[in-house]
């Protein structure tokens, strides 16, 4: 009998999750950012009346980092800034990836799970592109995600995303973070770190 398996060797793990989330965001002020809007503030999870929120994406960051990643407990992950972003109809977010930070994470707090996706875009390039069939995990260049309100993912800071035009009768509302990582980092010979 021929064992057979595919490995996803190298990949870039995206964690999709899902929160609870009872918030009051009227009080938000909004600023333009390129295509849409975000807050005035991005420091939003430090505020009190977000703490419960702040926790609830801890703990999943931590599932992530400690749990999929399986770094050393010796190295702290945390939350550096966190924002809120307002997207109308006929709006999208500009392509973009997240310098200066470990980790990223969007949590939707209402959308419209059938428009707006956000996609994520591989920098990397093959010797020669294939026509394809059908799309895959393993064969695409871009991967459209869609998200319902309390959904949340976590992905690798530098890979590109963007989101697809927006065409949902009520404005798709997310909080977004970055993280870094402070302790000890890395303990090997030529490679150690700690901050």
């Amino acid at each position: 009998m021929i064992n057979e398996q595919v490995i996803p060797l190298f990949s870039k793990p995206m964690f999709k999750t899902a929160i609870e989330i009872k918030l009051d965001i009227t009080p938000i002020n909004w600023i333009e950012n390129y295509t849409n809007f975000i807050s005035d503030n991005q420091q939003v999870l430090n505020l009190p009346e977000f703490a419960e929120l702040r926790t609830a994406i801890e703990e999943k960051l931590y599932t992530y980092f400690y749990g999929i990643v399986n770094a050393s407990q010796d190295c702290e992950i945390y939350i550096t800034e966190s924002w809120f972003n307002k997207t109308e109809k006929g709006q999208s977010h500009h392509r973009h990836w997240h310098p200066n930070s470990v980790l990223s994470g969007i949590v939707a707090l209402s959308t419209d799970p059938t428009s707006g996706a956000t996609v994520f875009i591989t920098s990397a390039f093959d010797t020669i592109e294939y026509d394809i069939n059908e799309p895959n995990l393993y064969n695409s260049k871009r991967w459209g995600i869609n998200l319902a309100s309390g959904d949340m993912l976590i992905f690798p800071s530098s890979v590109e995303h963007l989101v697809e035009q927006y065409n949902g009768d009520t404005p798709r509302i997310t909080l977004s973070f970055n993280t870094f990582v402070k302790g000890v980092v890395n303990r090997n010979p030529l490679t150690q770190l700690k901050i």
